[in-house]
């Protein structure tokens, strides 16, 4: 099997990336994941290595023993012509539909490449090709379709075949089916020459393979999996895929499909144990923080990719598996749902949730005016202190993460100045200019002897003040860092007369701005204001070149 895969971004080189065990692909839509897998899977069809491909640029391979492959051949060949040439063999495999392909089989070249280990590209095309499955959309259904039940007595000739012949993996299928269901797994045997897949909802009999009146009842009380939901069969036939013993490759799109957000969870947490136990690769591409939590949960070795496509500009970032499991074992990042920032262009971190209702509000508005918006998650923490908690682990994951805050964070010093500095990525080199100005404006500010929050922001400043502090601001900015100049909230969208503070203000200006798009009175996206500064962050989150996320 492979050993590692070479892919190649714009903006961030090289990655190099070990493979054996379970690989997860995160990001935007259109930010390569799928792209990844179905080039992987070129790679073992085309040879020597295929042309055009826009993310894989190479890989390396487990070179398998002279052993080894006798081995794997004395399982796979079957009888051939009598006028074959010696050293050629009729070997079968199974392919991505589950059913059985043949194919004629040079055992002298391969035995010679293997033991030279003199070209990996054929190695891969022609031997290691036949135990790959790639699942996407509907595919991963048509391992649960019925098959025809073949010779018991010789070699398993597709996968459900398979399953009734190996008595532990079957039971083993059976017991992840039951955990998530309630229902029992089956291969009934009762339509002569065929097998399918039934779920019950008791223990099989005693002897489930028999053909016995018992039985023939048992498997017709049985729901045929035809008959069930989608989740339930695209849960199965992924589970079929890993378990069956075929395939030492598999790549899924898209895993969560049809499955509601705890199924996602277990069956990431059930592939990651498995892909443990049974070793190989396993690749998935997947846009659900359930199933990526499932799979941290159950393997620390889970390695986790997340991949960026942008104004032509690409990113692919390893992200520390153990670092994302720390994550999810903080109740503030759990509660503010902040794993699911991996799979969005960006995401924006506020004070409250009375900040995150406003901002969604103005960004959804805007979004529907220009649909090329780039997707952006907006999150709340429970402070200003707490919104670096969030924003600092997002940025060393590659995410975009640009933090709105009220403008008298200028009053934090010292190493809370300095954490904010951090957490934005802001070299070290700045942090004591950034801070002496940051005390001046602050003393500017408390010269007034006004309140900075609700007493005009910066306009309290003289000229040369001001100055100043934009030029603060515009760094910051430059950094995902985006000070309200008017000094809070409650400060935005003057001309609407909305009075109140807080939550009571928040309800009456969503109100204001209505909810009717067809009505004369519906608040439509406009110039300057929280627009404008809406459309800023964006245009941070957009830019491939932007700083404070390296």
């Amino acid at each position: 099997m492979l050993k590692s895969i070479k892919l190649q971004f714009t903006e961030t080189g090289e990655l190099v990336l070990p493979v054996e065990g379970i690989t997860l692909f995160v990001g935007p839509n259109n930010s390569g994941k799928s792209l990844v897998l179905r080039e992987v899977e070129r790679a073992f069809r085309e040879h020597p290595f295929p042309r055009g491909t826009l993310i894989l640029r190479d890989y390396e391979v487990e070179w398998p023993t002279i052993e080894t492959v006798k081995q794997a051949i004395e399982r796979a060949k079957i009888s051939g012509p009598r006028d074959i040439p010696l050293g050629r063999y009729v070997i079968r495999w199974i392919n991505s539909g589950g059913q059985l392909e043949t194919e004629m089989f040079d055992e002298n070249t391969t035995l010679q490449i293997v033991n030279n280990r003199s070209d990996k590209n054929w190695l891969v095309t022609q031997w290691l090709r036949w135990g790959v499955i790639r699942l996407d959309g509907r595919s991963r259904f048509n391992l649960t379709n019925d098959r025809e039940g073949g010779d018991l007595l010789q070699a398993p000739s597709n996968v459900l075949a398979h399953l009734f012949q190996d008595d532990a993996r079957r039971r083993k299928v059976r017991t992840l089916i039951e955990d998530a269901f309630g229902l029992t797994f089956v291969v009934d045997p009762t339509s002569l020459g065929q097998l399918r897949i039934r779920l019950a909802s008791e223990p099989p009999p005693g002897d489930e393979q028999s053909l016995n009146a018992e039985a023939r009842q048992f498997y017709a009380k049985a729901i045929h999996i035809q008959n069930a939901s989608d989740g339930v069969q695209a849960f199965t036939g992924i589970v079929t895929a890993v378990l069956a013993g075929d395939f030492h490759t598999v790549l899924i799109d898209e895993p969560e499909a049809f499955l509601h957000p705890p199924l996602a969870r277990k069956l990431g947490k059930n592939l990651a144990a498995l892909s443990a136990e049974r070793g190989g690769v396993l690749m998935a591409s997947t846009h659900s923080a359930d199933f990526l939590m499932g799979c941290i949960q159950a393997s620390a070795s889970v390695r986790v990719v997340r991949l960026e496509y942008s104004q032509g500009k690409s990113r692919g970032r390893i992200i520390d598996s153990q670092a994302l499991s720390l994550l999810f074992k903080r109740p503030l990042m759990r509660s503010a749902n902040v794993v699911s920032g991996l799979f969005h262009d960006g995401v924006v971190v506020t004070e409250s949730d009375n900040d995150r209702a406003f901002y969604a509000e103005i960004y959804h508005r805007i979004s529907e005016a220009n649909p090329r918006c780039p997707s952006v998650l907006f999150i709340n923490a429970q402070n200003k202190q707490t919104i670096r908690d969030i924003v600092g682990p997002l940025r060393q994951f590659g995410v975009p993460a640009a933090a709105i805050v009220d403008l008298d964070f200028v009053k934090d010093g010292g190493s809370t100045w300095g954490d904010w500095l951090k957490s934005s990525q802001i070299p070290s080199a700045l942090h004591v200019g950034y801070g002496q100005q940051r005390a001046a404006i602050n003393e500017a500010f408390k010269a007034t002897g006004k309140n900075m929050k609700t007493d005009g922001g910066i306009n309290l400043l003289g000229a040369d003040e001001q100055i100043a502090a934009c030029q603060l601001f515009d760094n910051l900015e430059r950094f995902g860092v985006f000070p309200v100049r008017g000094g809070e909230l409650e400060n935005w969208l003057p001309q609407l007369g909305v009075a109140g503070k807080k939550t009571d203000w928040t309800v009456a200006m969503l109100e204001r701005l209505g909810g009717d798009p067809s009505s004369a009175s519906y608040v439509t996206p406009a110039a300057g204001d929280v627009w404008e500064f809406i459309r800023k962050i964006l245009a941070w989150i957009e830019d491939p070149a932007r700083l404070g996320t390296r």
